[in-house]
């Protein structure tokens, strides 16, 4: 599993996941992702495009940080980059937050959010 935190250059932190989003990787996910919240008061953008392996537990625990996250700070705005099909639904499906977007690219979600502009 990697992990990348990257400062952008508009409100947005991007958060990268590659690699497993499982169980055995949740908490390290779930640490990383309290980490990169606490940085600054940037929104987040959580990109899962380069995710391998994926599991229902690794999900619930990602989109349960994303919840207390929400719930702490309810001027953060979080966006997900989900490409895979199954891993959207799942997110979709899930008990996000309503200010919490789902995207299927990259390039949507960079245009949706203004960070194609700030570039």
């Amino acid at each position: 599993m990697i992990l990348q935190t990257l400062p952008a250059t508009s409100r947005w932190n991007l958060f990268k996941i590659e690699g497993q989003l499982d169980f055995a990787a949740a908490p390290t996910v779930q640490a990383a992702l309290v980490h990169a919240a606490s940085f600054d008061h940037s929104d987040l953008l959580i990109d899962l495009e380069d995710v391998a392996s994926v599991d229902e537990v690794g999900v619930t625990r990602l989109t349960g940080a994303v919840q207390r996250l929400v719930a702490e700070r309810p001027s953060l705005h979080v966006a997900f980059v989900a490409t895979d099909p199954w891993l959207a639904d799942v997110l979709r499906a899930s008990k996000l937050p309503t200010s919490v977007l789902i995207f299927r690219s990259g390039s949507e979600a960079l245009h949706a959010i203004g960070l194609n502009q700030a570039a």
